[in-house]
């Protein structure tokens, strides 16, 4: 774990339940004083980050080294020119190969910093998408690639300076480059739309994604978004349809099945237990759900993962 210093801070972390196989990595950036959201920016080694998730959203970008990065169960190659992108609490770890130091970009940050107070529907959209309906992880060309460490490169040495007037605001133009261009080089994410085809008129949804994001492993309903967010039950339903592609419901449960598919691959947690980490409200629901998204139990996908690891294909 890095030495973190001080930095902007938005709401109090979430306190969740969280099991002893991975209790020791959960990371979190300390709150600070003058209550403004959280942004840190490093480049450093690593061999290796065990598993586990935190409250904050993490973009990565290599530039030495090779190995493997697993998000929310799906594992994909690390070489320089690799970005990633981890919404709150997406589940992710890291290996290097045999032999490798792996040396990455990491900026950890609040949402909410990136949105500012205006938000921008067709921006938020491709963010959130990230992971669900976007990779969580991009491989950028030579152009692309220099293009990214540069503008990361400007954004740690803006962060790195004293505080001076229009700091906050030069951070969040950097960074929201460095966003677009890992959804650029995803391909787009979610399709855009103009502003006649913003999802629900004038509803915020950035603050209503990151809620879920951060609460998706509890009790969550719509009537609880539309009595916090004060919006009505329809308007933030249609407006969730709008922004996600999903319906609520199933964009919870996706959140959840991802955790659940997680903790079946790396962890020695029984089943019954992942179904309630998961946010399952019971164990007779996440076995439905996971036969039909999966088609077998959730014991049999576990067997067979492990099988295939240690065959080698």
């Amino acid at each position: 774990m890095v030495s973190i210093g001080s930095f902007w801070t938005g709401e109090r972390s979430v306190t969740k339940k969280i099991f002893p196989e991975y209790q020791e990595h959960i990371g979190g950036l300390p709150a600070a004083a003058d209550g403004r959201h959280r942004f840190f920016i490093n480049i450093g080694t690593l061999t290796g980050s065990p598993l586990h998730h935190h409250d904050y959203a993490e973009l990565s970008y290599f530039v030495e080294g090779t190995g493997t990065e697993s998000i929310n169960g799906v594992t994909h190659r690390i070489r320089p020119g690799t970005a990633s992108f981890l919404l709150p609490h997406h589940m992710h770890m890291l290996e290097s190969d045999p032999g490798q130091t792996m040396r990455k970009y990491r900026c950890m940050f609040d949402l909410q910093l990136l949105f500012g107070d205006r938000e921008d529907a067709e921006f938020s959209r491709l963010v959130y998408a990230i992971g669900t309906s976007a990779p969580s992880f991009v491989e950028f060309d030579e152009a692309g690639a220099e293009r990214m460490r540069t503008t990361l490169e400007l954004l740690r040495e803006e962060y790195a300076m004293p505080d001076g007037p229009g700091k906050r605001h030069m951070i969040r133009i950097k960074l929201s480059e460095a966003m677009l261009l890992f959804i650029r080089a995803g391909n787009g994410g979610a399709p855009s739309c103009d502003a006649a085809g913003e999802p629900g008129g004038t509803i915020r949804m950035s603050p209503l994604l990151q809620y879920v994001h951060l609460h998706y492993s509890e009790k969550i309903t719509l009537e609880e978004l539309a009595h916090r967010f004060h919006y009505s039950v329809p308007h933030i339903s249609r407006s969730f349809k709008e922004h996600t592609g999903k319906r609520f419901h199933e964009y919870v449960r996706q959140l959840r099945m991802d955790s659940a598919v997680t903790m079946l691959l790396h962890t020695n947690m029984s089943v019954t237990d992942i179904a309630a980490a998961a946010g399952f409200d019971s164990f007779r629901t996440f076995a439905r759900a996971f036969r039909e998204q999966h088609g077998r139990t959730a014991s049999e996908f576990r067997s067979a993962m492990r099988d295939r690891k240690e065959s080698g294909k």
